[in-house]
C-alpha cells in the first residue's frame, strides 16, 4: 500500500523542548553526539531499569531505533512504553500509530491514532492520520468521519476531500464519492491517479458516459502513453464495454509493437465473433514475437477454436507438442478439436493416446465415450461405460451418458428407466430430456415423444443438435409421395418392369392413410417356357390399392389393405392384412397375410393363378453386436400347389467409425413346393443356399449413404447333382433421408437363383423420388 503519510522518527523533530527539558543522563548525551547510538540506548535503557517511568527516556530510544538503528519493531515497543507511563499525552499516541503503520501493524495503529485524537479531538494532523490508517485497514466509516471533521474545519482542505471521497467509494457509497472526487479534482487538477480513480469509480457506477468525459479530459491534459491505454482497458473492461477495452488495448499495442505479452492481452480482448480476425491477427502476432511461448500458443488454438478455426487449433497444438512432447492440455486439446470438427475417427484415436498417458481424468473417459457413441459403435460405448464406474463410481454423468447410448441402441425400455431414476432430481435438463425424445421414438410412442422434443426445443431452440433430433423424430411423420420405376431379369430372358405411384397420408402419429397404382410389364422370350399359352410374350398388369395403419400400443401395430387387379381384362381382388409386434426390446415381428396375382412370368399371369402369402418376420437383437433376422412362411397357390419357406441369417457388428459400418455374418435359405406344374414360375421341391455375408453402410452425411451387401455360398435344388458357388452383391443409395425430397437408388447383380423364375444369373434396377411434406 502507498502510505505517503508516514514518515521517520526524527529526533530533533520529533523530539519538544518540554522533552529535552526533562533529565536526560548525561552519558546518553554524549553517546549520541558521538553518534555511537547503540551506546547511548544502553545508557537510557540501564537508567530506566532504576526509574522506568520515564516516558522521554522510551521516547528518545524509540527515535534512535527507528531512525539510526533502524529497529521498527523495537522503536515501536519502546513508544508503547512511554504511552504506558504517559497516556494522556496525545504526541505519543500519534508517533506510536505511525511506528505501527510503519511494521504493517494496522488494527494497532487505528487504535494508537484514535487515542491521540480522544486526547486532542481538534487535531487536524492527528484526524488526518486516523483517516489515513482507517482507509488503510478498511474501516472506512473511521476514515470518512475524520476527514469529515477537517473539512468542518477546513471547507476546502484538497487531501480531506480525496480522502473523504476514497472512504465513500471503498465503503460501497460510491454515489456519494462521486461529488467529492469531483471537488477534489477541481482543487487538484493535475493529479493523473486521482483522475484515474475517479473514472475507476465512474466504471464500476456503469456510468460510461462519464468515463468517456474524463478520459478525454485526461488525454487533453497529460498525453496518453501505453501505462496510460493499458489502465484504460481495464477501466472500460470495469465498465462492461469490453469494445472500449479493446479499443484501449490496441492503442496501447499501436505504442509498444514489440510487446508480445500485450498483443497476448488484446487478443483475447474481443467480446464478439465479428472481431474474430482482429483476435486472430493480435495473437498471431504475439506468437511471431515469441514464437516458443507455451502460453500464447494455447490462446491461439482456444481463440481458434472459439472462431471455427480448427486448421488453426491443430497447428497451435501440434507446435505445443514439438516444444513440450508430453503437455497434455494439449493433446486434450487435439482430441477435443477434432470431435468440434466432426473428425470422430481422428478424435477417438487423439482420446486413445491421451488416455493412455492420463488415465484418471473422468472427463476426459466420459468425452471418449461421447466420441464412440456418435460413431455409432453401441457395444463398445457400453463396455467403455462400465469401464468409467469402476474407476470413477456410479456418478451422474455415467447415468446419463448410459441412458443415451441405450437410446440410440434401440433399447427405450432401459433407456426410459435410467432418465426416469435421473430426473428425480434433474429438471430442465437439456441432455436428459434429448435422450428421452429419442427412447420414446424407438418405443414406438410418437405422441409422447413429440410432446418431449417440443421440451428439447424450448431449452435451445437454435441449438443444431435439436434441429437435427427434430427431423429424426418428425420425419416418419410425415405424409408423403412417392414415385418408382424398377427392372428386373433373369438369365431365363425373363424381364419384368414396373412403375408406380404411392403415397401416405399421416392422419396422427398413430394412424395413416395410404395407397398406390402401378403397372407392371412382363416379357418373356419365345421358347423360353416362360411366355403366355397361346405363345405371347408379354403382358401388362395394373393394380390399384388402399390401405390404413393403426400403432394401437407400443408393442402393436395393424394394418390392412385392399384393391384389384387386372391383367388383359382379368380382374381380382388384392389385399394384404398385418401386424407388427414388438414384445420386448430385443425383439420386434411382422405376422402377415397377402393376396395377389402371381405376375413372375407372362405365363403365369396369364393362367391367373392366385399367391396367398403367409409370413412371419422376426429380428432378434440379443446384444449390442448381434443381429439375427429370420423368416418362416408358408403360401397356397390357386393352382393347387403350395409353398414353405425358411430363412435365417445372423450377422454381428465387427466395425462401427464415422464413415462405414461393417457387418460380418452367414445365412441360410430353403423353400420348396409340392410339385412343379409348368405354370409359368420356378418349383424345385428343395431349394437351398449357404452363404458368408458382409454389410457395409457408407456413411456420407447425415442425410446421404449408401449401403452395399455382398454374400458367397454354395446353392443346389433338387434338380443339381451336386452344389454350386454363387454369389451376389446389391448396392443401394439413400439420398435425403431427413429432407423433404429423398431419392433411394438401388441396384445389384446375383448367381445363385432361388427367384421366382429358374434363372441362376439376374440382375436388377430400382429407383423411388419421394417428396415429404
Amino acid at each position: 500500500m502507498r502510505q505517503s503519510w508516514l514518515f521517520p522518527l526524527v529526533l530533533a523533530a520529533s523530539a519538544p523542548l518540554a522533552a529535552l527539558a526533562q533529565s536526560v543522563p548525561d552519558a546518553g548525551l554524549h553517546a549520541e553526539m558521538q553518534g555511537h547510538w547503540s551506546e547511548a540506548v544502553d545508557v537510557y535503557a540501564q537508567a530506566l531499569k532504576a526509574n522506568p517511568a520515564q516516558a522521554n527516556l522510551w521516547e528518545r530510544i524509540a527515535d534512535i531505533r527507528a531512525t539510526r538503528l533502524k529497529m521498527p519493531e523495537a522503536a515501536a515497543d519502546a513508544l508503547r512504553e512511554a504511552t504506558r507511563y504517559a497516556p494522556d499525552d496525545a504526541r505519543l499516541h500519534y508517533k506510536l500509530s505511525q511506528a505501527y503503520a510503519a511494521i504493517q501493524k494496522g488494527p494497532s495503529a487505528l487504535t494508537a491514532i484514535s487515542r491521540a485524537v480522544e486526547l486532542d479531538p481538534g487535531n487536524p494532523t492527528y484526524l488526518r492520520a486516523r483517516g489515513e490508517i482507517a482507509l488503510w485497514t478498511g474501516y472506512y466509516l473511521v476514515a470518512g468521519d475524520s476527514f469529515e471533521r477537517i473539512l468542518a474545519a477546513s471547507p476546502r482542505d484538497a487531501d480531506a476531500l480525496l480522502g473523504l471521497a476514497r472512504a465513500s467509494a471503498r465503503g460501497g457509497k460510491k454515489d456519494a464519492a462521486v461529488p467529492r472526487y469531483r471537488a477534489y479534482l477541481a482543487e487538484r487538477p493535475q493529479d493523473k491517479d486521482a483522475m484515474l480513480e475517479y473514472m475507476e469509480l465512474e466504471a464500476e457506477r456503469g456510468n460510461t458516459q462519464a468515463v468517456q468525459e474524463y478520459d478525454g479530459i485526461y488525454r487533453q491534459r497529460f498525453g496518453a502513453g501505453k501505462d496510460y491505454w493499458l489502465r484504460m482497458a481495464d477501466i472500460y473492461a470495469l465498465a462492461n464495454d469490453p469494445a472500449a477495452s479493446s479499443a484501449a488495448l490496441k492503442e496501447a499495442s499501436r505504442l509498444a509493437p514489440q510487446d508480445a505479452a500485450l498483443f497476448h492481452r488484446l487478443a483475447q480482448s474481443y467480446p464478439t465473433e465479428k472481431d474474430a480476425k482482429a483476435s486472430a491477427a493480435a495473437i498471431e502476432r504475439a506468437v511471431e514475437l515469441d514464437p516458443k511461448n507455451l502460453e500464447y500458443l494455447r490462446t491461439r488454438a482456444d481463440l481458434a477454436s472459439w472462431r471455427g478455426d480448427y486448421a488453426m487449433a491443430l497447428d497451435s497444438y501440434r507446435r505445443i507438442l514439438a516444444l513440450a512432447p508430453d503437455d497434455p492440455g494439449a493433446r486434450l486439446g487435439i482430441a477435443r478439436v477434432q470431435y468440434w470438427r466432426s473428425a470422430l475417427g481422428e478424435s477417438a484415436c487423439a482420446y486413445r493416446d491421451y488416455l493412455a498417458r492420463q488415465p484418471g481424468v473422468a472427463a476426459a473417459w466420459m468425452e471418449y465415450i461421447v466420441v464412440v457413441t456418435e460413431m455409432g459403435d453401441y457395444a463398445r460405448a457400453t463396455e467403455l461405460l462400465e469401464d468409467y464406474r469402476t474407476r470413477f463410481g456410479d456418478n451422474v454423468a455415467y447415468r446419463k451418458q448410459k441412458a443415451r447410448v441405450l437410446a440410440w441402441a434401440e433399447r427405450p425400455t432401459a433407456a426410459l428407466g435410467e432418465v426416469a431414476e435421473l430426473d428425480r432430481t434433474l429438471r430442465d435438463d437439456y441432455e436428459l430430456d434429448y435422450t428421452r425424445t429419442i427412447a420414446l421414438h424407438y418405443a414406438h410412442r410418437p405422441r409422447e415423444a413429440l410432446a418431449s422434443l417440443a421440451a428439447v426445443a424450448r431449452l435451445r431452440p437454435n441449438d443444431k443438435e435439436t434441429l437435427d433430433l427434430a427431423r429424426f423424430v418428425r420425419t416418419p411423420l410425415r405424409s408423403n409421395a412417392t414415385i418408382d420405376f424398377g427392372y428386373h431379369a433373369g438369365s431365363d430372358d425373363v424381364s419384368i418392369r414396373h412403375a408406380g405411384v404411392r403415397g401416405e397420408y399421416v392422419i396422427n402419429p398413430e394412424t395413416r392413410l395410404f395407397g398406390g397404382a402401378d403397372h407392371q410389364w412382363l416379357h418373356a422370350d419365345a421358347g423360353s417356357g416362360y411366355e403366355k399359352p397361346d405363345g405371347g410374350t408379354s403382358l401388362g398388369y395394373n393394380r390399384a390399392w388402399l390401405g390404413i395403419q393403426h400403432r394401437v400400443s407400443p408393442q402393436l401395430s395393424l394394418d390392412a389393405q385392399a384393391g384389384g387387379g387386372s391383367a388383359e381384362g382379368d380382374s381380382r381382388f388384392i389385399y394384404e392384412v398385418g401386424a407388427d409386434l414388438q414384445p420386448g426390446d430385443t425383439l420386434a415381428m411382422r405376422l402377415s397375410r397377402r393376396q395377389d396375382l402371381f405376375a413372375v412370368s407372362p405365363r403365369a399371369a396369364k393362367l391367373g393363378i392366385e399367391r396367398r402369402a403367409n409370413t412371419l418376420d422376426a429380428t432378434w437383437t440379443p446384444d449390442l453386436r448381434w443381429t439375427v433376422p429370420g423368416r418362416l412362411g408358408y403360401d397356397t397357390l390357386s393352382d393347387g400347389n403350395t409353398r414353405w419357406e425358411a430363412e435365417l441369417a445372423p450377422r454381428r457388428a465387427v466395425l462401427r467409425s464415422q464413415r462405414l459400418n461393417l457387418d460380418l455374418g452367414v445365412s441360410g435359405r430353403w423353400f420348396g413346393f409340392d410339385d412343379d406344374p409348368g405354370h409359368g414360375y420356378y418349383a424345385p421341391s428343395l431349394y437351398q443356399r449357404y452363404a458368408l455375408t458382409a454389410f457395409t453402410y457408407w456413411k456420407i452425411s447425415d442425410d446421404d449413404g449408401v449401403s452395399v451387401a455382398f454374400s458367397y455360398g454354395p446353392y443346389k435344388d433338387n434338380t443339381m447333382g451336386g452344389f454350386r458357388a454363387g454369389g451376389d452383391i446389391v448396392a443401394e443409395g439413400f439420398f435425403g433421408l431427413y429432407r423433404d425430397w429423398f431419392l433411394d437408388v438401388k441396384a445389384g447383380v446375383s448367381r445363385y437363383g432361388g427367384g421366382a423364375t429358374a434363372g441362376y444369373r439376374s440382375a436388377l434396377f430400382e429407383v423411388s423420388l419421394t417428396r415429404r411434406f
